[in-house]
């Protein structure tokens, strides 16, 4: 078998072999081109078996496949597989299992070998979902399920009353919170060298910046950073500061039901507050979207911060930087 067994081919076959087994598409269809124009220049058939790692009756099946068909002998034809390890109602349990509890592969296979199914490598099991749709994706935690939806669409209906005045100049609406920023950046997902993997600091904890802040109906932010805990005391001095600016509307701040936004203290300034024509509109727990800074809170904390460990008054300029340049350098488009 492994005789010389050259093929006389003309300088247009050997072009023609050259070209295809470069750029066809399909890769055996490539190697059987190649391996065919290599014995028609002289190599046995052991030394094509070795060049490709493959059995030498495979070079002699694609040999006889010139000689009988030509170009047409080499493609590749249909195959009927390995048939399925799961049937189609098996697929079809195991994509309702994994849409129903979730849970990573490891934990998938266990609970269908729970239900005394077959053993699933996780190929294919990986194989199965993806087919089915399913993806491997990071779950997002929701509090929709905690809150009290009939107060949501209440504080929802407000607030679209809220814009409108404020809209017509009859109130200024801000919306109110609390952010922080330590020395790593959120996202710990960047583009960098292929092979090279860019490794972030720990010690997340060893310095935090603090950012008390006021975004206005018309995008207008008031802030104040300090690096230590946020206290009351530094809610009530920054509500301070709102309601002593001149405003010839009065000013609705939202904010949330944290600890340190209620309390006696603030119900007792709350009054004073009022007097000047600053007013607190609370809302309902579980409620973050309604308030809008969050938004900015996110776009700062996920995509205006840069990406590398940043600590002491590079940290400190950063956020600053950050606050200065709202409105300028970074927007949010709340439509």
């Amino acid at each position: 078998m492994a005789a010389m067994k050259r093929l006389a081919l003309s300088a247009e076959e050997n072009r023609t072999l050259l070209d295809m087994g470069i750029y066809h598409p399909h890769a055996r269809t490539r190697r059987r081109a190649l391996g065919v124009r290599m014995l028609g220049q002289g190599m046995t058939l052991r030394q094509v078996a070795d060049e490709f790692d493959v059995h030498i009756n495979s070079v002699e099946h694609w040999r006889q496949c010139w000689i009988r068909l030509g170009l047409v002998g080499l493609y590749e034809g249909r195959h009927s597989g390995r048939p399925p390890t799961l049937s189609r109602e098996r697929q079809r349990e195991l994509c309702r299992l994994a849409r129903e509890e979730g849970g990573n592969s490891g934990t998938l296979q266990r609970r269908w070998r729970e239900r005394g199914r077959e053993r699933l490598s996780r190929s294919t099991l990986r194989r199965c979902l993806r087919r089915a749709g399913l993806r491997y994706k990071r779950c997002r935690l929701s509090v929709k399920g905690q809150r009290d939806e009939a107060a949501f669409e209440r504080a929802e209906g407000a607030l679209a009353s809220l814009r409108d005045m404020a809209r017509v100049g009859q109130c200024e609406l801000l919306y109110f919170d609390e952010a922080g920023f330590g020395p790593n950046p959120l996202v710990q997902y960047g583009w960098m060298p292929m092979g090279q993997t860019r490794a972030a600091r720990s010690g997340t904890h060893e310095q935090r910046v603090n950012v008390l802040g006021a975004l206005s109906h018309e995008h207008a932010l008031a802030w104040h950073i300090h690096e230590r805990r946020t206290t009351r005391e530094d809610v009530m001095a920054f509500l301070d500061a709102l309601a002593d600016e001149p405003h010839s509307a009065p000013r609705v701040v939202v904010l949330d039901n944290a600890g340190i936004h209620k309390g006696e203290p603030m119900r007792e300034r709350r009054r004073q507050w009022e007097r000047q024509g600053l007013y607190l509109y609370y809302l309902p727990p579980y409620s973050p979207e309604l308030n809008r800074i969050e938004i900015l809170w996110k776009q700062a904390k996920y995509f205006w911060r840069s990406f590398r460990y940043l600590k002491g008054d590079s940290l400190r300029d950063e956020v600053r930087s950050i606050m200065e340049n709202y409105g300028k350098a970074f927007t949010v488009n709340f439509a």
